[in-house]
């Protein structure tokens, strides 16, 4: 009975380290590849005025924030090709490959020379850089929270899946936490941005080193032993299930503009726009991102009690009404109560985590396994490239044009299109 008992202990404790790992792997691969993409937004300012020299200040801006979405119009053929890799030679191969480019692209940029030093081939590479870096990062995301969903199977997929959407944001906070640091020993120069992305492709090796000891996901293991692999994955997804790639996209919209608002757009908003102190501005962004992170796994168990899809639009539509009042409370406190502006950024992060944090589970039950990375990994990067990356571009262009409120009137938008997307294909969406 002893020896028994034993062998039960032994075998639970191995299904235990087993799921530690598998957690543990993806979440700080994920934190790792959202650093190494974020840490671009931190010195965003710094980047403009180094590789634009000869513009106004707001152009610089305009131009660092263009390759900045740039990254991002290359996420959807990142999805494609990882979530190809993914359906058909395995989940964590996908992840692996992601988190090599991605530590890689992160160091040739942080080595990158200037405009001063090679003059407009400097630009050129960083855009270039910066689209290997977009494609990397286009499988990443979908495919961690893949991973353990796949293990864990679907129970709580809610609070698994709006983890993984925590783990993404707290890659950019240690970006914003990193940037904080440099800017308080070293200062920031021609030179000392560097040391972001310098670190960035360290912690990349730690996360590859993670991934590597882990096992392949039981569902992929049993499509492959029942040869349900599909040899065209995305054909199937674009013939069969162009619906819910509308859908998911429109969903992936909202919940990537809110969330790149505060991760690549606030602390140039505070900084530039509303003219706070730049320090002041980096921790503004991270209370900002903590509430976010602490609120996602409440809202993704709210959402597993409540039911996905009803919890989502009742999430959206206080979204709708709250967003451009919670905006007014910063703008008009931004020069003279602190305490008020605190108060709004922390009622935006968690105004943001509640749209956010149900997307993956909304998004998995669209797809059959054999499909599922494909279809995620495309919908979420369409998403993000069209309305979560430029979102710092097309806010600042906005706050140009109709002045501080304008991020609110774009988030808005996003919110409304989803509904109506949402309204228009009701009776598909009823059978899902």
């Amino acid at each position: 009975m002893r020896l028994i008992n034993l062998k039960l202990k032994q075998r639970l404790r191995k299904r235990y380290l087993t799921k530690r790992a598998v957690i543990g792997s993806s979440l700080i691969g994920n934190i790792v590849e959202y650093y190494d993409f974020g840490i671009y937004s931190v010195f965003a300012d710094t980047i403009g005025k180094l590789f634009f020299p000869n513009f106004e200040e707001y152009i610089q801006l305009m131009f660092s924030f263009a390759i900045f979405a740039i990254g991002f119009f290359m996420r959807p053929l990142g999805g494609v090709l990882f979530g190809h890799i993914g359906d058909k030679f395995g989940r964590k191969t996908a992840l692996t490959i992601s988190i090599v480019g991605m530590g890689i692209c992160t160091i040739l940029m942080g080595s990158l020379p200037s405009y001063s030093q090679i003059g407009m081939i400097a630009p050129i590479m960083l855009t270039v850089i910066r689209m290997f870096q977009g494609m990397c990062i286009g499988g990443e995301g979908a495919g961690s929270a893949i991973f353990i969903i796949e293990h864990f199977g679907e129970k709580k997929i809610g609070l698994i899946g709006s983890i993984v959407m925590a783990s993404n944001v707290m890659g950019t906070l240690l970006a914003i936490l990193v940037g904080i640091l440099i800017e308080r020993l070293f200062g920031i120069d021609d030179f000392t941005w560097r040391y972001g992305f310098f670190i960035g492709g360290l912690m990349g090796f730690v996360g590859l080193l993670m991934r590597y000891k882990i096992k392949e996901t039981p569902v992929f293991e049993e499509m492959k032993k029942g040869n349900n692999i599909e040899k065209f994955p995305l054909k199937r997804v674009l013939m069969e299930r162009w619906q819910s790639i509308l859908i998911i996209a429109s969903f992936a919209s909202l919940a990537t503009a809110s969330t790149y608002m505060i991760r690549g757009f606030f602390n140039v908003y505070f900084a530039e726009m509303l003219e706070l102190n730049k320090e002041t501005a980096l921790h503004l962004v991270s209370l900002a991102l903590m509430a976010l992170v602490i609120a996602l796994p409440v809202f993704g168990y709210i959402a597993d009690k409540f039911g996905h899809k009803k919890y989502i639009y009742s999430a959206v539509f206080i979204y709708v009404l709250s967003v451009t009042p919670i905006f007014n409370i910063i703008i008009d406190n931004a020069h003279h109560d602190i305490t008020n502006v605190i108060y709004g950024i922390t009622l935006l992060g968690i105004l943001f985590a509640s749209v956010a944090a149900p997307y993956y589970p909304f998004a998995v039950k669209f797809f059959t396994p054999a499909l599922r990375y494909s279809g995620i990994a495309l919908g979420w990067n369409v998403g993000n490239a069209l309305f979560g990356g430029t979102a710092p571009l097309i806010s600042t262009f906005l706050v140009m044009q109709l002045g501080y409120i304008a991020p609110a009137y774009y988030l808005t938008f996003v919110a409304l299109m989803f509904i109506i997307i949402s309204f228009l294909n009701r009776r598909f969406l009823a059978n899902q």
